[in-house]
């Protein structure tokens, strides 16, 4: 079941978002459970976690962009669709990880073109494999299956899996050159993460894992980490 916010200050507009939905659930064989919320205030009031959110950027309490950034606190991964009026908001949405976003009035095209691309990012799966050495020999690893690179020692990596953990005797900087740039990101010196196992960012400086590991995030790469995670969903809309 995929669990759907839709937070708008428009009860005609979380009708007809539901509608839409329902509709695409019945074309589709997939369940939805879907929620709808008033405003801003009230959405993070409600402390669920959800699989996507459309959000209305403006609202009268709280705007979607103010609701979005209190979202992220507590969760880096959730697929946010913000619904406007105006086009011109593209921007500040990649800054809070934004999925995409749609206009007024809404089209049940547009939106169910945005639901085919939420399910093709979310079941987007890599079985990229490379060849790192380790004290057994050179073994296959599987990106998709690695959390985090961190550096004790120049040629002493311990690689986060979610088999446990691996040392790899190489440079950061030979493994990261093997790496899709797209998926894994260096935090600082001495730390590569998966895009798809970052679970939020804690006080600007902290990135929490899915598996409940920490990673410092060095402060100048801030606004540039948050940009690479809005480009991960970007590039999966236009085909990259």
């Amino acid at each position: 079941m995929v669990k759907i916010a839709i937070c708008d200050d428009d009860i005609n507009i979380i009708k007809e978002i539901s509608q839409f939905l329902h509709e695409y659930e019945k074309n589709n064989s997939v369940t939805f459970e879907i929620l709808g919320f008033h405003d801003g205030d009230e959405l993070l009031a409600s402390n669920q976690k959800f699989d996507l959110i459309f959000l209305d950027i403006e609202m009268e309490h709280m705007d979607g962009f103010e609701a979005a950034n209190g979202i992220r606190e507590f969760d880096m991964n959730v697929f946010i669709v913000y619904i406007t009026s105006h086009s011109g908001h593209f921007e500040r949405a990649l800054k809070v990880h934004a999925f995409e976003y749609i206009t007024k009035p809404i089209k049940q095209e547009r939106l169910l073109g945005v639901m085919n691309d939420f399910f093709a990012a979310r079941h987007d799966v890599s079985e990229t494999i490379i060849q790192l050495l380790t004290s057994d020999g050179f073994v296959n690893v599987k990106l998709n299956e690695v959390y985090y690179f961190f550096a004790e020692a120049k040629k002493k990596i311990l690689m986060h899996t979610v088999d446990g953990n691996v040392a790899i005797f190489e440079n950061l900087a030979d493994i990261y050159n093997k790496l899709d740039k797209t998926q894994f990101y260096m935090t600082k010196r001495g730390s590569v993460v998966n895009l798809r196992y970052v679970k939020r960012l804690k006080n600007d400086r902290i990135i929490i894992m899915k598996d409940g590991d920490w990673v410092a995030l060095a402060i100048t790469k801030k606004e540039e980490f948050i940009k690479k995670l809005s480009s991960v969903m970007v590039d999966k809309l236009k085909g990259q």
